[in-house]
């Protein structure tokens, strides 16, 4: 089975979650670029981050993120507060290609 993390914070975190995949709750973007450097390391197979991090990202991790290829897939989650986002669709779109299965949100 492959590896899936996603790092967010707040209610994306508690949705993320109700997928079943690990999440990371993060605080501050601090934080979370510390994360990221580590699990671009690891064995992951895929890295959830949440949209509203990344915007807050310093512009040496935008380009560590940019330049990035190969294992983990990262992959960017809209916020849920936009009524109109199809948020599910998006992360099926992208990570059931990639990893061979869906993730559903609740």
């Amino acid at each position: 089975m492959s590896k899936v993390i996603a790092l967010a914070s707040d209610t994306t975190a508690l949705n993320l979650m109700l997928t079943g995949i690990t999440v990371e709750e993060v605080s501050d973007v601090k934080t979370a670029e510390s994360r990221i450097e580590a699990l671009l390391q690891s064995d992951l197979d895929v890295l959830v981050i949440e949209e509203k991090l990344r915007e807050d990202f310093s512009n040496r991790m935008q380009s560590r993120l940019k330049d990035h290829s190969g294992a983990p897939l990262i992959v960017y989650c809209p916020a849920f507060d936009e009524e109109d986002s199809d948020v599910d669709a998006y992360l099926s779109s992208i990570i059931k290609p990639a990893v061979g299965f869906e993730i559903r949100l609740a």
